[in-house]
């Protein structure tokens, strides 16, 4: 997943330009742009040249945090042998923002959420590295802190929804000719890179326990570094601190070649696998088709194992043959992004798979602002097919069978 990320700052509105398309069709970490009220754009110190993106609306701070017993509910919770009907939410954090300022932006992220019938939430967010061959990672200002993000848990725990804190590596210093991205990182001293890792996690491990987080993605698309045995002692030291599920999300190539090598409790799988034979006006049937080809690659029939952790594509024309591709702006056509929600949600019923995440909702967004044609591509938010079609499906429910 080869991501570029350059930000560029106007007067009023932060956008983030990417200047080199992706290879392999998937998606990068950071988005660039957001709608969301919000002060004015602050660039962000430190290493990256990340800036906190915001929005075009009047300067007006979400509201303010709510009392434990007001908020959206839930209506109906996750229940055990019931699908994950999720939304990933993207955390690029501003330091400069106060807690109670981040409580509102929780608070509206979340009845956005809840009001689109969704019982499980995951909250994803960047950490980093120097290069493809660092030996360390490191937080950054733009990486949440974990009493930051515990705000998050906490207002969607008490809203009834099923929470997972998913750290996944930002892409920003792998940025060479080669096609590097998350999923090709070469540490010289892979036992240094792990007990780094190790110890940056362990401080999210803790908050995630303390504040009810039910799952913790203990890695994300680290293709280059599936199989080594280092991950072992990494899971073990985060059942220590967590108690819940510990998973891991595989990138969708290596996904459909067989067992992933890491092992964690449970596997999730980014989606963005092209629909080649797939046309701008083609069916949900013949998008349907194409998922149960693609899962078919790693087993035929039910897969109550498997959790879509991202699925997500570009509302553009001709975006079933790379629906990760983040970067390429082709002509609106939100009914793409809508028949691909609905046929995947299809699939996850007719397979019985444990539930489906879609992609993209930025925590700083305010969904109730107009998409226009310089609205990122992914983001569905604002978007009413798109929003009626995850609401429909989330509105379903099937059981999920045993596994083993």
């Amino acid at each position: 997943m080869k991501r570029y990320i350059v930000f560029v700052l106007p007067i009023a509105v932060v956008a983030a330009t990417v200047t080199v398309p992706l290879l392999y069709g998937n998606r990068p970490i950071n988005f660039d742009r957001v709608r969301a009220t919000a002060p004015a754009a602050r660039p962000v110190s430190g290493p990256t040249t990340t800036a906190q993106p915001t929005g075009t609306g009047q300067p007006t701070a979400p509201a303010s945090a709510q009392p434990v017993d007001q908020g959206p509910k839930v209506a109906h919770p996750w229940q055990a042998g019931g699908p994950e009907w999720g939304i990933q939410v993207y955390w690029l954090d501003d330091p400069a923002d106060a807690d109670d300022y981040v409580q509102g932006k929780a608070d509206r992220i979340v009845k956005y959420v809840v009001g689109l019938n969704a019982n499980s939430l995951a909250i994803t967010f960047p950490f980093y590295t120097a290069g493809l061959n660092a030996n360390s990672v490191t937080a950054h200002p733009t990486t949440p802190s974990p009493d930051r993000l515990a705000i998050l848990v906490d207002t969607a725990r008490r809203a009834g929804l099923k929470v997972t804190v998913r750290p996944t590596l930002d892409e920003t210093s792998l940025t060479d000719a080669a096609g590097d991205w998350r999923g090709t990182i070469a540490p010289t001293d892979r036992a240094a890179w792990f007990a780094s890792y190790e110890s940056f996690l362990q401080p999210y491990l803790k908050s995630a326990q303390k504040h009810g987080a039910a799952v913790f993605t203990i890695g994300t698309e680290f293709n280059s570094l599936e199989g080594d045995p280092h991950w072992q002692g990494v899971i073990d030291d985060a059942k220590q601190y967590f108690h819940g599920d510990v998973g891991y999300d595989a990138n969708w190539d290596n996904f459909a070649k067989g067992d992933i090598a890491v092992p964690a409790e449970s596997q999730g799988v980014d989606a963005y696998f092209p629909a080649k034979s797939a046309t701008d006006d083609s069916p949900v049937s013949t998008l349907v088709s194409s998922w149960n080809t693609w899962l078919d690659k790693k087993g035929k029939g039910p897969l109550p194992a498997v959790t879509l952790s991202e699925v997500g594509i570009p509302a553009q024309q001709g975006a079933f043959s790379k629906p990760g591709d983040f970067y390429t702006k082709r002509p609106l056509n939100e009914t793409v992004q809508a028949q691909w929600f609905t046929a995947v949600c299809q699939v996850a019923a007719q397979r019985q798979l444990n539930g489906l995440y879609y992609w993209s909702l930025y925590f700083g967004t305010d969904p109730t602002l107009p998409v226009d044609d310089n609205t990122p591509r992914m983001d569905f938010a604002g978007r009413p097919q798109s929003e009626a079609a995850i609401r429909q499906c989330f509105a379903g429910t099937y059981q999920v069978p045993p596994v083993g």
